[in-house]
């Protein structure tokens, strides 16, 4: 019996391990090349922006996180180099906020254009992706999972991480910084930090996005909405990770107060952030999208692209 047993032991060790060295490994890549009817959004909205595509390609792709097929993106620049890396962590839950050619071509093609090479989870459960969306579960993987992909793209200097998010993909952003000091910088446009003030104040939720998505929600409801809640948990994020948060002070979807509750706990922490909270703006900060850009291409120069020192942040000056 101890034989058998010692062997399947050995068995399930080699299948976690082999699973595990499987993470992030890209099994199809196929190009993506944005219709003339995208792309004239894309115009409307920036007209600047057609020319800087030029310089960027897209491709799809399918990635293994923990045994599943993962629906996800590239987006790069043409050119020869080792280019620094960019993990964009998209909005929403399920088909509604999934990732689509207009999206992937102004928003990850803006973050290529300046240099970087950009990867996209669509997550699980999604668009073919294998597996159940958890919101902010287990599918938090698929976007760690993304880090061992990039080193299976030419270009990309995988020593050079940051990761960014908005809204929901601003917790995902989040719930990456408390489980890997990997990234060199971190943006997070409006992003959700309190889960229980998104009861109250979209009360929908309930029903529609946490019964829906968290498993086994009705029985453990507290726990489940804490471990999705940064401002819970912000002393355990990686406080070698400087942080740039953005919020429209006239955002009903995700309430300013959430990243204001989460800002005066890294403060207090002593984590490298920075706040900056646009008047009258939306949750897409539409008021100021050319400043939300240039504030958010300007951090990541700086952390990510020049690995700059992290600022002091104890208490000093005349």
């Amino acid at each position: 019996m101890i034989p058998r047993l010692k062997i399947t032991l050995l068995l399930i060790l080699f299948k976690s391990l082999f699973i595990y060295a499987q993470n992030g490994k890209i099994i199809q890549k196929e190009k993506l090349i944005l219709s003339e009817s995208v792309l004239t959004k894309i115009h409307n909205a920036d007209s600047t922006m057609i020319t800087a595509l030029k310089k960027v390609e897209f491709f799809r792709i399918t990635y293994l996180s923990d045994s599943l097929k993962i629906k996800g993106f590239i987006a790069k620049p043409i050119q020869k180099g080792n280019f620094p890396c960019i993990i964009s962590n998209r909005g929403r839950t399920g088909n509604f906020g999934k990732w689509n050619e207009t999206g992937i071509g102004f928003f990850l093609g803006k973050l290529a254009s300046w240099g970087y090479v950009v990867v996209a989870s669509q997550y699980r459960g999604n668009d073919g992706s294998e597996g159940k969306e958890e919101a902010g579960g287990k599918d938090i993987n698929d976007v760690l999972h993304l880090v061992p992909a990039l080193k299976e793209i030419d270009n990309a200097d995988t020593s050079r991480i940051g990761i960014e998010g908005a809204s929901r993909g601003g917790m995902m952003t989040y719930l990456a910084l408390k489980q890997t000091c990997k990234f060199k910088a971190a943006v997070v446009l409006a992003g959700a930090a309190n889960s229980f003030k998104q009861l109250i104040n979209r009360p929908e939720f309930e029903k529609h996005v946490y019964a829906k998505y968290i498993p086994n929600y009705s029985n453990n409801k507290e726990d489940e909405l804490k471990a999705r809640s940064a401002v819970f948990w912000a002393d355990s994020m990686c406080k070698t990770t400087p942080l740039l948060i953005m919020h429209g002070s006239a955002d009903w979807r995700v309430r300013a107060s959430e990243s204001l509750e989460l800002v005066t706990k890294l403060y207090t922490y002593k984590h490298p952030v920075r706040f900056i909270l646009f008047e009258g703006a939306d949750h897409g900060i539409r008021e100021f999208r050319n400043q939300y850009f240039k504030q958010t291409k300007g951090f990541f120069d700086f952390y990510l692209r020049d690995l700059n020192e992290l600022p002091n942040m104890t208490l000093h000056g005349r």
